[in-house]
């Protein structure tokens, strides 16, 4: 079978681009497809994650909008942009003629509908659809769609017009390693650097847990535009002794048994990687009831404390309430590694080749 996935940028170190490639990759060599990924914008970057021999990409080489036009430039552009993407991607399904295509995030959205193709059409919905570009202007892709596959329950009852909508979660690899030591005082907390994440909230909520816990350390990992913003939000609140920003990880699933709890602040998601893998190595994790993802993964006083969202005096007490009880940590640390199994890859990609088979 003939298989394209459409992605806006390859070249970005995010969630999304992790998961697809991992899908194309396996598509590919363990189940025999031929496999295009075609990249929307024009980077000079290497691609994030490494693509197996199978698997075909192409660039459609679209400059990004610039961002320093004033408003009425950058809807000129924006509708330039989006006339020359439809039609190189076009010329790329009438040379292909795949079986089926994958478009995802907004501009994804904003394509599907006007692709002339036999092929099945299916939009993979990677961040909740009230929180992704262009969301206002996705009816014509949800009428369109052959399916629509989301990650949440809960985001996909946002598409309540399409004519199919199914839940498949994210997956994993099982980790090498877990947590060993939970008397460890050390949190960890990963994602890009953007505001979407959170971690100026998280930060001005550690300078009244290092008062009452100064003994603990927090290390953020990611890359992102708001470094140094956060950075000099840790300078002003005199917390350089107290939190790290290191920067990415290659091997994150290494770099997590390090540490005895892991923070998750954002203020939304799709269903996050990051979650999922620092439950998998053992780690409770205290996170904001953010939208979507969660409540589906953590249960509150079970493998971790769920805060409701915006509530930063809450989120303070259930980090001290962890920080306080090494025995706390352990018993929801060993929850979390039973819990997590369910999105092991061999428990989740059978759901993908079942319904790529059923299309």
């Amino acid at each position: 079978m003939k298989i394209i996935y459409t992605i806006e940028d390859i070249s970005v170190k995010g969630g999304a681009e992790k998961i697809i490639t991992q899908k194309a990759n396996s598509l590919a060599t363990e189940y025999g497809h031929d496999v295009l990924i075609v990249s929307i914008f024009q980077d000079e970057r290497p691609v994030s994650y490494p693509l197996a021999k199978g698997v075909r990409l192409i660039s459609l080489n679209i400059p990004f909008v610039p961002k320093n036009s004033n408003a009425i430039c950058k809807n000129i552009n924006r509708i330039r942009m989006l006339l020359c993407l439809l039609k190189r991607f076009q010329k790329v399904a009438d040379a292909e003629k795949p079986d089926i295509i994958f478009f995802t995030l907004g501009l994804g959205a904003l394509l599907l509908p006007f692709c002339r193709t036999q092929a099945k059409k299916v939009y993979e919905s990677h961040l909740a659809r009230q929180f992704t570009p262009y969301h206002r202007l996705f009816y014509p892709m949800e009428r369109c769609a052959d399916t629509i596959v989301c990650l949440t329950h809960g985001d996909a009852q946002n598409y309540k017009r399409a004519k199919h909508v199914c839940v498949i979660p994210n997956f994993i690899e099982q980790p090498k390693h877990s947590v060993a030591d939970y008397s460890c005082k050390k949190a960890i907390a990963v994602g890009r650097l953007e505001d979407q994440k959170g971690f100026d909230i998280l930060i001005d909520c550690w300078k009244r847990v290092a008062e009452q816990h100064p003994d603990w350390h927090l290390d953020i990992y990611g890359e992102g535009p708001h470094h140094d913003k956060l950075q000099e939000q840790i300078d002003l609140l005199r917390l350089n002794d107290h939190i790290t920003l290191c920067g990415r990880s290659n091997s994150i699933m290494d770099v997590y048994p390090e540490y005895s709890l892991h923070i998750m602040s954002s203020r939304y998601e799709g269903q996050p990687m990051t979650l999922i893998e620092a439950q998998a190595c053992g780690l409770a994790s205290v996170v904001f009831d953010f939208k979507f993802g969660a409540s589906d993964i953590v249960r509150n006083g079970h493998n971790g404390i769920i805060v409701p969202q915006g509530d930063s005096k809450a989120f303070c007490e259930a980090l001290c309430s962890m920080m306080s009880s090494e025995d706390k940590r352990k018993e929801y640390g060993h929850n979390a590694l039973e819990i997590s199994k369910q999105y092991f890859k061999n428990n989740v990609f059978c759901k993908w080749i079942e319904f790529i088979n059923n299309l």
